[in-house]
């Protein structure tokens, strides 16, 4: 998907038309393949299923509600239901019927729970492990994923061929590491990434509140991308590190 958005988007003749056959030529592709990605990427901007499109709402509810916010804006271990007064506050029951509508808090949370998104200390708390949402159930929504991830990352190495405006673009991979070794550089890898993205993912949320009261036209899509990478060796073999 990646090399075919980015054929048409950056590889166009001027007036003239970028057709498949073009397509094709640009990226090695064939003519019948470059279709057929034409009309993933058409469609990839489709609504989610209803149920998918609730958690994920769960999620970010969790996550930018001040209710279900610590003072440091961190999401809170809610209680699965907490009656105050005959009203909800402050529970997952709450956050669900604010962000999901008619959906059953149970059913959002049997999908977060399989998910691993969610975990239980206990029947009565609900915490909040990871806030990145992938229906579990959901092959082409992963790799619609997949594929936005992919397209990304070419993007950005496009724009750095192209630019002197560099954007980040960095990884640090090492070869010859022990495979107990590479499982505890794994585990350091995930705690730090989680702490960098939970931060960013603040600042991210924030940015985007005050942007839509701010009411600007001038409007980007930002982020930041971060991957573990791991294969196996051929000892036969050697490289640089």
């Amino acid at each position: 998907m990646a090399y075919v958005e980015a054929a048409q988007k950056h590889f166009r003749l001027p007036d003239t038309e970028m057709t498949n056959a073009r397509i094709a030529v640009l990226t090695g592709m064939s003519r019948r393949h470059v279709k057929h990605v034409k009309e993933l990427l058409e469609k990839q901007d489709e609504v989610l299923t209803p149920g998918q499109n609730r958690a994920q709402r769960v999620v970010h509810g969790w996550l930018n509600d001040a209710e279900f916010l610590d003072k440091n804006n961190f999401p809170l271990v809610l209680p699965v239901k907490n009656d105050s007064a005959g009203k909800e506050v402050g529970s997952f029951v709450a956050l669900v019927k604010r962000y999901s509508g008619d959906v059953s808090y149970g059913a959002v949370l049997d999908e977060l729970n399989h998910a691993r998104v969610t975990e239980q200390p206990d029947e009565n708390t609900v915490s909040l492990i990871t806030h990145a949402y992938v229906p579990y159930k959901s092959n082409s929504e992963q790799i619609r994923i997949i594929g936005k991830s992919v397209s990304d990352l070419f993007h950005a190495a496009l724009h750095n061929l192209e630019s002197d405006e560099k954007r980040l673009q960095r990884q640090v991979v090492y070869s010859h590491i022990s495979a107990d070794l590479g499982d505890e550089c794994q585990q350091m890898i995930d705690e730090n990434a989680k702490e960098l993205i939970d931060k960013l993912n603040a600042k991210l949320a924030q940015a985007k509140k005050e942007s839509e009261v701010s009411g600007s036209k001038d409007l980007k899509r930002v982020g930041f991308g971060v991957y573990y990478i791991e294969d196996h060796m051929d000892i036969s073999k050697t490289d640089d590190h």
